[in-house]
């Protein structure tokens, strides 16, 4: 049984032109750095998620109104801390890595390192939220993004403000400016294959605030947050509340309010990984399988799947290739499942501890994302393109730099 508490902007000059190649020559390499990155070794029956606790250390955080002596940094580390325990003691097959456990001053930099270097699954960072409009509450979950407003672009400026603490900020995040809207531009030029899934658990999350703990629902939004813009994973930044809003921040100072809301980001979660492994618990005794492909055919009522010609199947020998990832499952999943909806054109891989599915196979990205769509308009809602380098699974931006 599970173990929880009950939850009731400027001049187009030539120096500016200079200063967003710069900033686009950062990302990019950065980029490509870490997609070459290699994973570690780990067992094969093991889902990582890693909690991140906003601020820490030297960095306090917002100060919310000043009638407490915990500010952002502690609030945000007692959640995060109380969501690891309900998820490793319910969860025993998953790891929880934490990026910071006590009062430290992890960079962002750090951070993202930590999530890469662990091959995540997941990535979660917690943080509270502040305005200078006293009455603004409420709860907020963010995926990576181009922002849509103006507060959003805020708010990702005042996190990202954090890399002004660090030494030697200058050199480890050259070209990139917390204070330059440009940044955030740049920053949406790279393609996030993981935005469907951070959507998800950020619809979770939001759910969970709104229905389990009562809190107003201030939607699932996009900004560039530095660490869940480098994150190689399904990654959310979740703003629990106001720490300026006297009401909101005597909720979230307390035992009561900390214990609602992690028990809500824990059934968020839960809600996320029973959905990814079709409500099974990983297997003690999973092993990675070889490639399987089948090919093209027909419903297994004799019809042929609405979408299914516009999935190719080309012979790529060699080198790089491009699919389109349909489905994941901690257990591997029948053929016959009625969750292929029929197709048969399938495709299995191991990877991460998750049996991975998918369709079709084109040495052309173009292509790929065409049948993406298709796959989508048949019901594959998730649906996105994968790169191969032969049989090895590969960042996509590595890819293209290869192909396109």
């Amino acid at each position: 049984m599970e173990k929880m508490p009950n939850p009731a902007p400027g001049s187009h000059s030539v120096r500016q032109t200079r200063g967003k190649r710069r900033i686009v020559g950062f990302l990019m390499a950065a980029f490509a750095l870490m997609a070459a990155s290699p994973g570690p070794y780990r067992p094969v029956d093991q889902f990582i998620v890693v909690l991140d606790a906003g601020h820490g250390g030297k960095d306090p955080g917002n100060l919310g109104t000043g009638r407490y002596k915990k500010t952002e940094k502690d609030v945000s580390l007692d959640v995060t801390l109380a969501v690891g325990s309900y998820i490793e003691e319910n969860y025993p097959e998953v790891q929880v890595v934490y990026t910071r456990k006590g009062d430290s001053f992890p960079t962002l930099k750090d951070r993202v390192d930590a999530a890469n270097a662990a091959a995540a699954d997941l990535f979660i960072s917690i943080h509270c939220n502040a305005n200078d409009n006293k009455a603004a509450y409420g709860s907020e979950t963010y995926v990576m993004g181009l922002h849509k407003s103006e507060e959003s672009l805020r708010n990702a400026m005042r996190e990202n403000a954090s890399i002004f603490l660090e030494e030697d900020h200058e050199s480890n995040y050259a070209g990139f400016d917390p204070k330059n809207p440009d940044t955030y531009i740049a920053l949406s030029l790279r393609e996030n294959i993981f935005l469907d899934q951070s959507l998800n658990l950020a619809k979770h999350v939001q759910e969970q605030f709104r229905g389990r703990v009562g809190r107003k629902d201030r939607g699932v939004k996009q900004a560039g947050y530095y660490v869940i813009s480098f994150t190689n994973m399904p990654s959310v930044l979740v703003e629990l509340g106001f720490l300026t809003n006297a009401e909101e921040e005597d909720f979230l100072q307390s035992e009561q309010g900390k214990g609602y809301m992690s028990s809500a980001i824990y059934r968020a979660f839960k809600d996320y990984y029973h959905k990814i492994s079709h409500g099974k618990s990983i297997s003690p005794d999973g092993a990675p399988v070889q490639l399987e492909v089948r090919a093209p055919g027909k419903h297994h009522d004799g019809n042929v799947p609405d979408g299914s010609s516009d999935i190719v199947w080309r012979e790529v020998p060699g080198g790089i290739r491009y699919q389109v990832q349909i489905l994941s499952s901690v257990k591997p999943v029948d053929k016959k499942s009625p969750d292929f909806k029929g197709l048969e054109q399938v495709e299995e891989y191991f990877s991460n501890g998750a049996y991975r599915y998918v369709a079709g196979r084109t040495a052309s990205f173009k292509e790929a994302k065409a049948m993406q769509d298709a796959l989508r308009k048949m019901g594959f809602r998730d649906a996105f393109v994968v790169a191969f380098d032969k049989d090895k699974r590969v960042d996509l931006s590595v890819a293209m730099q290869k192909t396109e």
